[in-house]
C-alpha cells in the first residue's frame, strides 16, 4: 500500500488525505498548539492505517493526538473515533450530532428511511453491511460542543466553533481566526464531492443559514473535508484560497437553490406522483445543466438518497 503523506497548509496545520472504500477520500486536519488536534477521523482503520505513518514522519504518535474535533457525525468523519479513544484522545463533536457518535444503529436505521423514500428498499442490505464494516464500535463523545464554543489548543492556536447545519444537524466549522483558517469539513457543499452526484444535504431548510454563518467570519482559507466540485465539476479544495473562497460559497448556494425549485416544479406539475417519481422529474430537470449521472445500482446520481428524500419533503412542507 502506497504511504500517505501528510500536505502541510499552516506552520501548525497538516492536511492528511484518506481513501475509503468505494472510492471514497476524506481528509482530515492536525493542528499542533501546546496540544495537538484532529479534525475527523475517517472511516474505521484509517488512524491505524493512514494518519499513524504520516504522524510518525513528524516524529508523532496516535498517542500525541489530544483530541478529536468531529466536523459532523458522518460515517467518514468519525468512523475512526474509536481507535483515536483508544490511543486516549477526548472526543468533541456538536450536540446535534451525538446519536451519530452513541448509535451505529441511529445510521442504519437513517439510511433504510432515505432509501424507503425512494423505492430503494433492493440495495439497504449491501448499504448496512457497508455501514457496519466503516464505522468503529461507538465511543460517544467526551465534550459536547455548541456554537460559539472555544477549543484552545495553547501556542495561540483557539478554534472557534462555528454550528452551520444543512449537511446535518450538528455540522460545524472550526474557525482559527488568527491564521484566516476555516475548516468547513462538509458544511460547505459546492457541487458535490463525487463526479456526476449530488451534494448530502440532510436539511435544506436550514442549508442556506449554515452557508451564511460560514462565510461571514471572511476566512482568507478554507479547508474542506472533501475535494468539493465546481459547476464545471473541476475540483474547488479541498484547499481553497483567495477569490476561490467566494466562488465556493457562490456554487453551493446555486446548486441548492436549483434543487430546491426542481422539487417545486416536479410537485406543481405531478402532485400526485409518489416520492421517487417526483425526485426523478425534479433529477432529470437538472441532468443537462449540472451533468448528473446516474448509478446503475439505483437509477439515482451518487448520494441521491442522502439528500433527495429531504428536499422532497421540504418541498412538500
Amino acid at each position: 500500500m502506497m504511504a500517505i503523506q501528510f500536505h502541510r497548509v499552516h506552520d501548525r496545520v497538516y492536511r492528511l488525505p484518506a481513501p475509503f472504500e468505494g472510492g471514497g477520500l476524506v481528509n482530515l486536519y492536525v493542528i499542533r498548539g501546546d496540544k495537538t488536534a484532529v479534525v475527523d477521523s475517517g472511516v474505521l482503520g484509517t488512524p491505524t492505517t493512514y494518519l499513524a505513518p504520516a504522524l510518525e514522519a513528524v516524529g508523532l504518535k496516535l498517542g500525541d493526538v489530544d483530541m478529536v474535533l468531529n466536523s459532523h457525525g458522518h460515517m467518514d468523519h468519525l468512523g475512526g473515533n474509536s481507535e483515536l479513544k483508544d490511543a486516549g484522545a477526548e472526543i468533541a463533536l456538536h450536540r446535534d450530532d451525538l446519536a451519530l457518535a452513541e448509535s451505529n444503529r441511529h445510521h442504519i436505521e437513517t439510511a433504510a428511511a432515505a432509501h424507503k423514500a425512494l423505492g430503494l428498499e433492493r440495495v439497504m442490505p449491501d448499504r448496512e453491511a457497508f455501514l457496519l464494516r466503516v464505522l468503529g464500535r461507538e465511543v460517544g463523545v467526551d465534550r459536547v460542543l455548541e456554537d460559539g464554543d472555544t477549543v484552545d489548543l495553547g501556542a495561540d492556536v483557539r478554534l472557534q466553533v462555528v454550528h452551520t447545519p444543512g449537511h446535518t444537524a450538528g455540522a460545524v466549522c472550526y474557525w482559527w481566526e488568527a491564521a484566516g483558517l476555516l475548516i468547513t469539513g462538509d458544511s460547505v457543499q459546492a457541487r458535490g464531492s463525487r463526479p456526476g452526484g449530488m451534494t448530502v444535504i440532510e436539511q435544506p431548510s436550514v442549508y442556506p443559514e449554515g452557508l451564511n454563518k460560514a462565510e461571514a467570519v471572511q476566512a482568507q482559507t478554507l479547508l474542506m473535508g472533501h475535494a468539493f466540485k465546481g459547476a464545471d465539476g473541476n475540483d474547488l479544495g479541498p484547499v481553497a484560497s483567495g477569490a476561490t473562497v467566494t466562488h465556493v460559497f457562490r456554487v453551493s448556494r446555486d446548486f441548492h437553490t436549483a434543487l430546491t425549485e426542481a422539487f417545486d416544479r416536479a410537485i406543481a406539475d405531478a402532485p400526485d406522483a409518489t416520492g421517487a417519481e417526483i425526485a426523478r422529474r425534479a433529477i432529470d430537470a437538472l441532468r443537462d445543466a449540472y451533468s448528473l449521472e446516474d448509478e446503475p445500482s439505483t437509477g439515482f446520481p451518487p448520494s441521491a438518497a442522502m439528500t433527495l428524500p429531504n428536499y422532497l419533503k421540504a418541498a412538500r412542507a
